[in-house]
């Protein structure tokens, strides 16, 4: 098994790439907070229907990519994956996505949210051990302010949940950390074939479940072909798109700032739709928006600002 990308060592911001890996998750996170304007354009669809079709046309997306990229290597290119890592990769997309939807079936929407925003806390308890990075003082100091921030957003519609919902919502941000350390630690590997297959199971996984727990008669296959065609374009736009540059990024960005910089989707999910739809965001939501960009800048500017001074005390 070839896995030379293991011997990692952390990533510093003034590291060559580190800006331009910055970009890409910016660009990535951007793409995913246009998941709530789609929504809004299919309100009579459930989370099992919208799961399933935009999982598979976002593999069907990638698939393309991945043959106009690699051309008649690209059936190498997924072989070239160590067997492990594509199945946690493909496995933790497709969990994290299923878990979220069945979540919100159990808490409440807020609570899910700032459950969701501890995904930078398991990045860095999980990743000396999974990528080899410790994560520094600026980082945890960005994860905290992180997680106030959606605190504030979410409190005025926080509703505590039953313990099943919060424990089943807490899986969420840990596959999300998971996925996110996996890209990190086989950065050495094109890791979009290991998505794409994530993409195909979660088709496979969201039509069943829209079957037994959605109570459609054709799962969460049942839908209309206004509909398809909305689907065929979020699932590249809002997934095939950002998960790409989402991977090329991981390949610079530690996995901690990679999970911070995504929460940048709490504050931008909302400001789509009001520019959308007209939903206007609640006050709390500026409040914590402002937190949550403080957060991913002390995140990204955190480790030089110190060093500098460090340097100059010196």
């Amino acid at each position: 098994m070839r896995n030379g990308a293991n011997q990692s060592t952390p990533m510093q911001a003034g590291t060559p790439g580190y800006g331009t890996g910055i970009l890409l998750v910016l660009g990535a996170t951007v793409g995913w907070s246009l998941a709530g304007l789609f929504v809004r354009f299919m309100p009579d669809l459930d989370g099992w229907q919208i799961n399933c079709w935009r999982g598979f046309w976002m593999s069907v997306f990638l698939l393309a990519y991945l043959v106009v990229v690699y051309g008649n290597q690209t059936v190498a290119k997924f072989r070239a994956i160590p067997l492990p890592a594509l199945l946690i990769v493909a496995g933790f997309f497709s969990a994290g996505s299923t878990l979220y939807v069945t979540s919100l079936t159990l808490a409440g929407t807020a609570t899910v949210s700032v459950i969701g925003a501890l995904s930078p806390i398991f990045a860095g308890l999980l990743s000396p051990w999974l990528t080899h990075e410790t994560p520094s003082l600026a980082s945890w100091l960005a994860a905290i302010m992180a997680v106030i921030g959606v605190g504030i957003i979410a409190w005025d519609g926080f509703s505590a949940g039953n313990i099943i919902g919060i424990l089943v919502a807490l899986l969420v941000p840990l596959s999300f950390a998971v996925q996110t350390m996996m890209l990190r630690r086989y950065r050495a590997f094109d890791m979009v074939p290991a998505i794409c297959v994530g993409g195909f199971a979660t088709f496979f996984l969201a039509g069943v479940m829209g079957y037994v727990f959605g109570g459609h008669p054709a799962g969460g296959l049942q839908v209309s072909i206004e509909q398809m065609l909305l689907l065929a374009l979020m699932g590249p736009v809002q997934l095939s798109v950002p998960l790409i540059l989402y991977a090329k990024g991981a390949r610079t960005v530690p996995a901690v700032t990679l999970t911070l910089v995504a929460m940048l989707d709490v504050v931008l999910n909302p400001f789509w739709s009001w520019l959308g739809v007209g939903e206007v965001p609640a006050h709390a939501a500026f409040v914590g928006g402002f937190v949550i960009i403080g957060a991913v800048l002390i995140s990204i500017f955190g480790d030089r600002w110190l060093s500098r001074r460090r340097a100059r005390a010196a």
